[in-house]
Protein backbone atom coordinates (compact mmCIF):
# COMPACT_ATOMS: atom_id res chain seq x y z
CA UNK A 1 0.00 0.00 0.00
CA UNK A 2 1.35 3.41 -0.95
CA UNK A 3 1.90 5.95 1.80
CA UNK A 4 2.08 9.60 0.87
CA UNK A 5 4.55 11.79 2.70
CA UNK A 6 2.77 14.31 4.87
CA UNK A 7 3.13 17.87 3.59
CA UNK A 8 3.20 20.80 5.95
CA UNK A 9 1.84 24.10 4.70
CA UNK A 10 3.56 27.18 6.07
CA UNK A 11 2.52 30.83 6.09
CA UNK A 12 4.93 33.74 6.20
CA UNK A 13 4.18 37.00 7.94
CA UNK A 14 4.63 39.64 5.24
CA UNK A 15 5.99 42.07 7.81
CA UNK A 16 8.99 39.77 8.08
CA UNK A 17 9.56 39.35 4.35
CA UNK A 18 12.48 41.45 3.13
CA UNK A 19 11.76 43.35 -0.08
CA UNK A 20 14.15 42.62 -2.94
CA UNK A 21 14.75 45.23 -5.60
CA UNK A 22 14.82 44.01 -9.19
CA UNK A 23 18.13 44.60 -10.97
CA UNK A 24 18.18 45.09 -14.72
CA UNK A 25 20.37 44.15 -17.65
CA UNK A 26 18.23 46.52 -19.72
CA UNK A 27 15.42 48.50 -18.05
CA UNK A 28 12.51 47.84 -18.42
CA UNK A 29 13.02 45.01 -20.89
CA UNK A 30 15.36 42.42 -19.37
CA UNK A 31 15.58 41.86 -15.59
CA UNK A 32 18.33 39.96 -13.84
CA UNK A 33 17.14 36.92 -11.93
CA UNK A 34 14.25 36.21 -14.30
CA UNK A 35 13.43 34.69 -17.70
CA UNK A 36 12.85 36.95 -20.70
CA UNK A 37 11.46 35.73 -24.03
CA UNK A 38 12.45 37.46 -27.29
CA UNK A 39 10.27 36.08 -30.08
CA UNK A 40 9.72 36.84 -33.74
CA UNK A 41 9.59 35.37 -37.22
CA UNK A 42 12.73 33.80 -38.72
CA UNK A 43 15.06 36.51 -40.00
CA UNK A 44 13.57 39.24 -37.84
CA UNK A 45 16.82 39.91 -35.96
CA UNK A 46 16.54 37.95 -32.71
CA UNK A 47 20.11 36.65 -32.86
CA UNK A 48 21.47 40.11 -33.68
CA UNK A 49 19.76 41.53 -30.61
CA UNK A 50 21.13 38.64 -28.55
CA UNK A 51 24.65 39.53 -29.72
CA UNK A 52 24.17 43.11 -28.57
CA UNK A 53 22.98 41.87 -25.21
CA UNK A 54 26.21 39.88 -25.01
CA UNK A 55 28.19 43.04 -25.73
CA UNK A 56 26.31 44.94 -23.03
CA UNK A 57 27.02 42.22 -20.49
CA UNK A 58 30.65 41.47 -21.33
CA UNK A 59 32.08 44.76 -22.57
CA UNK A 60 30.12 47.58 -20.90
CA UNK A 61 28.26 48.54 -24.08
CA UNK A 62 25.20 50.63 -23.14
CA UNK A 63 21.74 49.50 -24.17
CA UNK A 64 19.58 52.39 -25.28
CA UNK A 65 19.46 55.10 -22.67
CA UNK A 66 20.67 52.81 -19.86
CA UNK A 67 24.07 53.28 -18.28
CA UNK A 68 26.72 50.69 -19.05
CA UNK A 69 27.01 47.83 -16.55
CA UNK A 70 30.23 46.41 -15.07
CA UNK A 71 31.57 43.70 -17.38
CA UNK A 72 30.52 40.13 -16.59
CA UNK A 73 30.58 36.68 -18.18
CA UNK A 74 27.91 35.30 -20.50
CA UNK A 75 26.81 31.89 -21.78
CA UNK A 76 25.38 31.47 -25.28
CA UNK A 77 23.59 28.28 -26.33
CA UNK A 78 23.07 28.10 -30.08
CA UNK A 79 21.63 25.18 -32.00
CA UNK A 80 21.48 26.82 -35.44
CA UNK A 81 24.65 28.92 -35.81
CA UNK A 82 28.20 27.69 -36.29
CA UNK A 83 30.56 29.18 -33.71
CA UNK A 84 33.39 30.10 -36.08
CA UNK A 85 31.72 31.65 -39.12
CA UNK A 86 28.45 32.96 -37.66
CA UNK A 87 28.47 33.48 -33.90
CA UNK A 88 32.03 34.79 -33.50
CA UNK A 89 31.76 37.46 -36.26
CA UNK A 90 28.34 38.50 -34.97
CA UNK A 91 29.64 38.94 -31.43
CA UNK A 92 32.68 40.87 -32.64
CA UNK A 93 30.50 43.19 -34.73
CA UNK A 94 28.32 43.84 -31.70
CA UNK A 95 31.38 44.70 -29.59
CA UNK A 96 31.36 41.75 -27.18
CA UNK A 97 34.46 40.76 -25.22
CA UNK A 98 34.95 37.22 -26.53
CA UNK A 99 37.13 36.26 -23.56
CA UNK A 100 34.01 36.61 -21.40
CA UNK A 101 31.66 34.64 -23.66
CA UNK A 102 31.24 30.87 -23.27
CA UNK A 103 29.36 29.10 -26.06
CA UNK A 104 27.59 25.77 -26.46
CA UNK A 105 26.82 24.58 -29.98
CA UNK A 106 24.63 21.49 -29.75
CA UNK A 107 21.03 20.33 -29.83
CA UNK A 108 20.95 18.34 -26.60
CA UNK A 109 17.52 18.97 -25.10
CA UNK A 110 17.12 20.40 -21.62
CA UNK A 111 16.25 17.72 -19.09
CA UNK A 112 15.03 18.01 -15.51
CA UNK A 113 17.81 15.72 -14.26
CA UNK A 114 20.61 17.54 -16.14
CA UNK A 115 22.30 20.25 -14.06
CA UNK A 116 25.16 20.97 -16.49
CA UNK A 117 23.92 24.47 -17.33
CA UNK A 118 23.54 25.33 -13.65
CA UNK A 119 27.09 24.13 -13.03
CA UNK A 120 28.46 26.25 -15.87
CA UNK A 121 26.64 29.32 -14.59
CA UNK A 122 28.17 28.80 -11.16
CA UNK A 123 31.67 27.83 -12.33
CA UNK A 124 32.05 30.66 -14.84
CA UNK A 125 30.23 33.36 -12.85
CA UNK A 126 27.66 33.85 -15.62
CA UNK A 127 25.52 37.01 -15.59
CA UNK A 128 23.63 36.41 -18.85
CA UNK A 129 22.39 33.18 -20.45
CA UNK A 130 21.03 33.24 -24.01
CA UNK A 131 19.28 30.19 -25.49
CA UNK A 132 18.93 30.68 -29.24
CA UNK A 133 16.34 29.37 -30.06
CA UNK A 134 14.58 27.68 -27.16
CA UNK A 135 12.57 25.40 -29.49
CA UNK A 136 15.72 23.47 -30.43
CA UNK A 137 16.35 22.60 -26.78
CA UNK A 138 12.88 21.30 -25.93
CA UNK A 139 11.62 17.78 -26.43
CA UNK A 140 8.03 19.02 -26.66
CA UNK A 141 6.49 21.56 -29.03
CA UNK A 142 6.21 24.89 -27.22
CA UNK A 143 3.21 25.92 -29.33
CA UNK A 144 1.54 22.51 -29.17
CA UNK A 145 -1.76 21.58 -27.59
CA UNK A 146 -0.12 20.59 -24.29
CA UNK A 147 1.84 23.59 -22.95
CA UNK A 148 2.06 21.87 -19.56
CA UNK A 149 4.67 19.53 -21.07
CA UNK A 150 7.04 22.50 -21.52
CA UNK A 151 6.21 24.06 -18.16
CA UNK A 152 8.69 22.01 -16.04
CA UNK A 153 11.64 23.17 -18.16
CA UNK A 154 10.57 26.80 -17.84
CA UNK A 155 10.33 26.26 -14.07
CA UNK A 156 13.89 24.90 -14.13
CA UNK A 157 15.18 27.90 -16.08
CA UNK A 158 13.35 30.30 -13.79
CA UNK A 159 14.89 28.58 -10.75
CA UNK A 160 18.33 28.93 -12.35
CA UNK A 161 17.80 32.65 -12.92
CA UNK A 162 16.52 33.26 -9.39
CA UNK A 163 19.24 31.27 -7.65
CA UNK A 164 22.16 32.68 -9.63
CA UNK A 165 20.79 36.17 -10.24
CA UNK A 166 21.62 35.93 -13.95
CA UNK A 167 19.37 37.10 -16.75
CA UNK A 168 18.04 34.24 -18.89
CA UNK A 169 16.98 35.24 -22.41
CA UNK A 170 15.16 32.73 -24.62
CA UNK A 171 14.78 33.53 -28.30
CA UNK A 172 11.83 31.85 -29.97
CA UNK A 173 10.38 31.53 -33.44
CA UNK A 174 6.83 32.89 -33.54
CA UNK A 175 4.06 34.32 -35.69
CA UNK A 176 4.90 37.87 -34.66
CA UNK A 177 3.36 40.47 -32.32
CA UNK A 178 -0.07 39.78 -30.90
CA UNK A 179 -0.30 36.35 -32.47
CA UNK A 180 -1.24 32.98 -31.01
CA UNK A 181 2.41 32.19 -30.28
CA UNK A 182 2.83 35.45 -28.38
CA UNK A 183 -0.19 34.60 -26.26
CA UNK A 184 1.48 31.34 -25.24
CA UNK A 185 4.37 33.29 -23.66
CA UNK A 186 2.26 36.12 -22.27
CA UNK A 187 -0.55 34.04 -20.79
CA UNK A 188 0.06 30.30 -20.64
CA UNK A 189 3.55 30.74 -19.17
CA UNK A 190 2.80 34.10 -17.55
CA UNK A 191 4.13 33.42 -14.07
CA UNK A 192 7.41 31.92 -15.29
CA UNK A 193 8.33 34.58 -17.87
CA UNK A 194 9.19 37.97 -16.42
CA UNK A 195 9.26 39.89 -19.70
CA UNK A 196 8.11 39.24 -23.27
CA UNK A 197 9.61 41.07 -26.25
CA UNK A 198 8.79 40.74 -29.93
CA UNK A 199 10.95 41.89 -32.83
CA UNK A 200 9.74 42.27 -36.41
CA UNK A 201 10.79 43.89 -39.67
CA UNK A 202 9.49 47.37 -40.33
CA UNK A 203 7.13 47.08 -43.28
CA UNK A 204 8.21 50.49 -44.61
CA UNK A 205 11.97 49.91 -44.32
CA UNK A 206 13.43 46.41 -44.55
CA UNK A 207 16.64 47.54 -42.81
CA UNK A 208 14.76 48.67 -39.72
CA UNK A 209 13.36 46.52 -36.91
CA UNK A 210 10.54 47.18 -34.45
CA UNK A 211 10.96 46.01 -30.86
CA UNK A 212 7.65 45.61 -29.05
CA UNK A 213 7.40 45.23 -25.29
CA UNK A 214 4.41 42.93 -24.85
CA UNK A 215 4.61 42.12 -21.15
CA UNK A 216 6.61 42.80 -17.99
CA UNK A 217 5.98 41.74 -14.40
CA UNK A 218 8.28 44.30 -12.79
CA UNK A 219 7.90 47.58 -14.68
CA UNK A 220 5.48 49.29 -17.06
CA UNK A 221 5.78 48.09 -20.63
CA UNK A 222 7.87 50.49 -22.70
CA UNK A 223 6.74 52.03 -25.98
CA UNK A 224 7.82 50.53 -29.28
CA UNK A 225 11.44 51.06 -30.34
CA UNK A 226 12.72 51.21 -33.90
CA UNK A 227 16.34 50.50 -34.68
CA UNK A 228 18.71 49.42 -37.42
CA UNK A 229 20.66 46.17 -37.18
CA UNK A 230 23.69 48.17 -38.29
CA UNK A 231 23.48 50.45 -35.26
CA UNK A 232 22.88 50.32 -31.50
CA UNK A 233 19.63 49.33 -29.84
CA UNK A 234 18.32 52.87 -29.87
CA UNK A 235 15.37 54.80 -31.20
CA UNK A 236 15.92 55.95 -34.77
CA UNK A 237 13.88 59.04 -34.02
Amino acid sequence: MFQFKEKIREAKNMGEVEERQVAWLWYPYIPFGRVTVLHGAPGSGKSMIAARLMAACTNEKPLGECKALPAGNALYLTADDDLSDLLRPRLLEAGADLSRVYAINDMLPFALGDDSIEQMVENFGIRLVVVDPIQEYLQEEVYGEDPELVYPILCKLEALAKKSGCAVVLTAYSDGPGGVNSKRWREDFAEKVGSVLCVERDRRDNGVRRLLHEKCLFAPEEREKRFSLDGPLWDLH
